[in-house]
């Protein structure tokens, strides 16, 4: 059973996994085979995903841009490392919206991004849609109309694709401001748009997140409800949604709740994952990782200082180190190797074999705790069933406690405090009360350059 966990960013770990088992820095010595990764991956993280965009902004010709795409894909599962995984696409609709892209370049890379996905269909599994939500860069949009028309555009395209790769496409729908509450949900609605997909997503869970306290509930709730609708609305009894961006080991606890609550509510099962760019930062720039301690997870800080001091009792912070890595090797089959000195005095940092298989037990850390959270949400769900709100929110704020290291923030008790109108709202399926909350507490996150006088353009 593998983990919602998405990676982001692919093509890079599969590159220092490769060049290792390539011998390029002259320290392999059969660590691992790449079948052995390959059930690494299978069974513990297997959705990879490459940004179709990121490379686009610049370029002095386009005509071979599709083709190369294509072949890093091909060289992806030519690696022998995927073999049991999905390749997923993102649109670089996010390179558009925040003005990473020139006009030019953002229409260039409409028009390429749909040939790739039916000219090389066979190379990839899943495809985001190609969304244009407004960033705080955007340049090609001037008035939330153009907003609309753009996205009613792509949207209708994918809808109309062949259908063998329509099949392939998720479909975002966004939330985060009430202009983009009213622009997707018309685009959605107008166009039973639901009907023709298979797969689905929503956005905008990063954005501004630091003020996601005030809302009273949890913020993927509100494009979750829709869907839900239209999941029932259409007679079928599951929904795949992806959160993009919605990573936390907080939004596991959550995920785990709303799969359970969904299930038991309107028998439809509920599949989350979720996705980050930014997993592997902590450990290669902020040299830290974290690990279950009991059911505490405690950020380990392994910088060349902190290496000998304690982590708890008897057990010093190499020990941790270790311990995890000599674990990773025996579950997984890997060779075991010395954990005495991390660091290469050579070039100051990880040496290679340390750092691929901190990396792989970054991801599979992921794992442990998405299986934790089922256990827990399994565990406090029956008290919201009984209505023993108390008990509730207090075993709800606990576990978060605990996935914060023990500690509780302001944030941690007010998404404790929202659960339950979280789950209420799950059931209700009431979308004038999400609209409500939208338009109450999301519109400080509005475009306001995208208005005029002031005013709301209307679409």
């Amino acid at each position: 059973m593998a983990s919602g966990y998405t990676v982001a960013g692919c093509e890079t770990l599969m590159t220092i996994i490769d060049n290792f088992i390539l011998n390029k820095k002259g320290d392999f010595d059969n660590h691992f085979t790449r079948q052995d990764i390959s059930n690494f991956f299978g069974s513990v993280c297997n959705r990879f995903l490459h940004s179709f965009g990121q490379n686009f902004k610049g370029k002095k010709n386009y005509s071979t841009y599709n083709q190369k795409e294509a072949e890093l894909f091909l060289k992806l599962r030519k690696s022998e490392f995927f073999q049991t995984s999905d390749f997923i696409v993102d649109s670089g609709g996010f390179q558009i919206g925040e003005g990473l892209l020139s006009e030019k370049e953002s229409e260039l890379l409409f028009n390429h991004y749909y040939r790739f996905l039916v000219d090389y269909k066979d190379v990839y599994d899943q495809a985001f849609i190609l969304d244009l939500p407004p960033g705080h860069g955007c340049k090609i949009f001037t008035n939330f109309k153009q907003i609309y028309d753009k996205n009613l555009e792509s949207y209708l395209i994918a809808a109309n694709l062949p259908d063998e790769v329509r099949k392939k496409v998720i479909y975002i729908h966004h939330f985060r401001t009430p202009k983009l509450w009213e622009i997707y949900t018309k685009i959605l609605r107008d166009n039973d748009l639901f009907s023709r997909f298979e797969l689905f997503a929503t956005g905008g869970i990063v954005s501004n997140s630091s003020g996601d306290s005030e809302i009273p509930c949890i913020i993927y709730v509100l494009p979750l409800i829709p869907l839900l609708n239209e999941t029932i609305k259409h007679g079928r009894n599951k929904l795949d949604f992806h959160v993009l961006g919605g990573a936390t080991f907080r939004d596991l606890f959550f995920y785990e709740l709303f799969k359970i609550h969904v299930k038991n509510v309107h028998n439809i099962e509920l599949n989350i994952t979720y996705d980050s760019s930014g997993l592997f930062k902590g450990l290669m720039i902020g040299r830290y990782f974290s690990t279950l301690d009991g059911e505490k997870i405690r950020k380990v800080d392994i910088r060349t200082n902190n290496l000998n001091m304690r982590f708890k009792d008897d057990i010093k912070i190499s020990d941790v180190c270790r311990n995890v890595i000599h674990n990773l090797s025996d579950k997984y089959g890997f060779k075991k190797i010395s954990v005495d000195n991390i660091y290469n005095p050579s070039t100051g940092t990880f040496y290679e074999e340390i750092k691929i298989y901190l990396m792989l037990y970054m991801l599979e850390f992921y794992l442990e705790v998405e299986l934790l959270m089922k256990e827990k949400s399994n565990e406090i769900y029956p008290f919201y069933l009984s209505n023993d709100k108390e008990t509730f929110i207090n075993k709800a704020e606990q576990i978060t406690r605990n996935l914060n290291q023990g500690k509780i923030s302001r944030k941690q008790k007010s998404k404790s405090n929202s659960l339950i109108r979280s789950l209420d709202m799950l059931t209700n399926l009431d979308e004038d009360f999400c609209k409500h909350i939208v338009n109450k507490f999301l519109a400080k996150d509005e475009f306001i350059n995208l208005t005029k006088n002031g005013q709301l353009l209307t679409i």
